[in-house]
């Protein structure tokens, strides 16, 4: 961030005037995008052994996600509300 600072001395007392640009843009040094990443390139899931139909579950044990049969998914959907549209 520029600050500029600009000093009147023209009377007895001088003054300070300081203002700050705003900011426009926030730059990182370290900062790469990489388009088009896989899933498996994401950190936190894990694709090992991953077939068609399988569902991502979140481990505890292992803070990950990890695909795992859908019939692995022990769940009872009584039912499901969408919203107002």
């Amino acid at each position: 961030m520029a600050i500029n600072a600009r000093i009147n001395t023209t009377g007895a007392i001088g003054r300070a005037v300081i203002k700050s640009s705003p900011k426009t843009a926030i730059a990182a040094d370290t900062f790469a995008p990489k388009p088009n990443v896989s899933i498996d390139e994401v950190r936190g899931i894990s694709t090992t052994g991953v077939e068609n139909g399988f569902t991502l579950i979140f481990n505890s044990t292992t803070d990950n996600f990890e695909a795992q049969p859908a019939s692995n998914v022990a769940v009872n959907i009584t039912q499901i509300t969408g919203g107002t549209f």
